[in-house]
């Protein structure tokens, strides 16, 4: 392929990435994500690769010649992907790219939420307080209900790591997986939300965001859990209705909480999310490790060009339909 293409970027990729790219593509960065600044420079784009900027209509109209937009990850919840079928052009994600280092993210959260690790952290390490070792008692995860919401590879790489490693019972729900292939992989499947949410002493949220899920962790589902368990999002933001987790954490109506993503990312410094009690947050760091980036760096590189060069069979195709 001669390099007539052009590939926008709007955040810096890994370099392995960068370098399929740059042997196929003339190669642009926008040098601000937001969606303004990439709609600004989308005019004469084949194609867009995206980790988290919103990709719509404001974008597709100033993008005549655009043919395929990549989400830098497995979530497509920033792309319209709806209008960009309307106008053929294909969308592409990296499923399975993250699974091991967001499985591992969830994983982390588990031990330092049972442990009380980052409470025994700022303890000792700020209020010089060694005695906070008599109070800061936690449990094994050990013979814990592990309840994970999405079946996908992250959540089976969680549900290994939790029975295998941990030695925790791991419930599953997802309505698109067959009970008999969750059991082949030691995980009991239920029938609904509720039935998981009340038996759950941690319960992890590892599903993609649709509308129908919007708020899928809302009030009333919080009430469910127990007053000991835990909540963990490594998912997306709006799964979980904020204002019920601040009540529900400031109320002791569950033991705890851990948020790898927010409703609006960033979010904003006076969220009131961060004056909550027992809650751990991180800036949306479940899918950065070295192995995860290469992966999802090479995979949208790889698969933007499979779609520019025809070989949709090639590429890891959302909307097939765009045709």
């Amino acid at each position: 392929m001669e390099k007539k293409i052009k590939v926008l970027l709007t955040e810096p990729i890994r370099p392995i990435g960068m370098a399929y790219l740059e042997r196929e593509a003339e190669v642009l960065i926008s040098p601000n994500p937001d969606p303004e600044t990439v709609a600004g420079l989308a005019g004469d784009c084949d194609a867009i690769i995206s980790r988290n900027t919103k990709i719509d209509q404001r974008v597709f109209s100033q993008a005549p010649k655009l043919k395929a937009v990549a989400s830098h990850g497995v979530g497509t919840d920033h792309i319209d992907v709806a209008e960009a079928t309307k106008r053929g052009i294909f969308v592409v994600n990296t499923p399975g790219a993250n699974a091991q280092s967001v499985a591992e993210t969830v994983a982390g959260f588990m031990l330092m939420l049972s442990r009380k690790i980052a409470e025994a952290d700022i303890a000792l390490r700020l209020d010089r307080d060694y005695a906070s070792r008599n109070r800061l008692i936690g449990r094994n995860l050990e013979g814990t209900t592990l309840f994970i919401i999405g079946m996908g590879a992250i959540g089976r790489r969680l549900a290994r790591i939790g029975r295998l490693g941990f030695g925790m019972n791991i419930l599953g729900y997802d309505p698109y997986v067959s009970r008999e292939e969750l059991e082949k992989e030691g995980i009991t499947k239920v029938d609904s939300l509720e039935a998981g949410l009340r038996q759950g002493d941690f319960v992890s949220l590892n599903c993609p965001y649709t509308g129908e899920m919007h708020h899928v962790i809302n009030q009333e589902r919080l009430c469910l859990m127990k007053k000991t368990a835990y909540l963990i999002n490594c998912a997306r933001g709006a799964l979980v209705d904020d204002k019920a987790l601040i009540a529900a954490l400031k109320e002791g109506v569950i033991a705890g909480a851990a948020l790898d993503v927010f409703s609006q990312e960033p979010p904003a410094a006076d969220d009131p999310l961060f004056d909550c009690p027992n809650l751990l947050t991180t800036p949306h760091i479940g899918a950065n490790a070295e192995n995860s980036m290469d992966n999802m760096s090479l995979y949208s590189a790889m698969d933007v060009i499979a779609v520019l060069r025809g070989e949709y069979d090639k590429a890891r195709v959302v909307n097939p339909q765009g045709r």
